[in-house]
């Protein structure tokens, strides 16, 4: 697999370039900046490399896992799209990044919201088209999307902590929204997977590339550029919340 060194070695949150050893594991070494708690991969790879990874890791046994929780996955993103549109200004875009097969958008669409589904694996967008021909989706990366308009709400959930580049991305999503949107975010923490400076389970590598926790996210994000965040309890244990722009 082709990867490289993050650039300077350089915390999105705080700017340190001090970084210690976390652990190695699988063969991926994991760093972390103890400035801010921010943790990610000592090397990334590269784009192409990594949307292999995404497409490797989405298999006919994925989605058929989740074809399984169809009630319980629908039931959650039904919350979840009341809970966008109670914070959202008023506006009806709304834009699921990591969109999977679909259930959020159609929960959306269920209350009256027109939105749209983005996903990078060519397969889930199929499988959405096909279990909710009703709704829209796409099969492209973020950084390729240009749409004509702004959208009030965007949801990303389980997304963030598979990119290269979190500040990007996470501008990407914030000039994505009108004055005033909302982005409703989801995340594993890292408190989830250190106990003090041990690391007490599997990180992912190299499907998972980088983890926040509660309390330096908030920074990270207004640090982007966003005007305000509000948690919501997550009974999993990692990171929920909405960020004004």
């Amino acid at each position: 697999m082709s990867r490289q060194a993050l650039p300077q070695a350089v915390c999105p949150i705080s700017g340190s370039d001090e970084f210690r050893h976390l652990c190695e594991q699988n063969g991926y070494r994991w760093i972390q900046f103890p400035a801010s708690g921010y943790i990610s991969l000592a090397a990334m790879p590269d784009e192409d490399a990594n949307a292999a990874i995404q497409d490797d890791s989405v298999t006919a046994g994925y989605i058929e896992s989740y074809r399984g929780k169809f009630d319980s996955k629908f039931r959650r993103s039904a919350r979840r799209a009341r809970y966008l549109r109670k914070h959202m200004p008023p506006g009806k875009r709304v834009l699921d990044v990591g969109s999977n097969i679909g259930f959020f958008v159609e929960s959306c669409r269920l209350l009256g919201l027109d939105a749209l589904g983005l996903d990078i694996n060519e397969g889930l967008v199929q499988e959405a088209r096909r279990t909710f021909p009703q709704c829209q989706f796409t099969a492209t990366a973020l950084e390729n999307f240009a749409p004509a308009e702004r959208f009030d709400g965007i949801y990303c959930s389980e997304v963030l902590e598979h990119v290269i580049d979190p500040g990007d991305f996470a501008s990407r999503l914030l000039g994505l929204l009108s004055d005033g949107g909302v982005l409703y975010l989801t995340t594993p923490s890292s408190d989830e997977y250190l106990s003090g400076q041990t690391v007490k389970r599997d990180l992912g590598a190299p499907d998972h590339k980088l983890y926040f926790n509660r309390r330096n996210i908030d920074p990270f994000l207004r640090k982007i550029g966003f005007s305000r965040v509000k948690h919501k309890r997550a009974l999993g244990g990692g990171i929920q919340l909405i960020a004004w722009k």
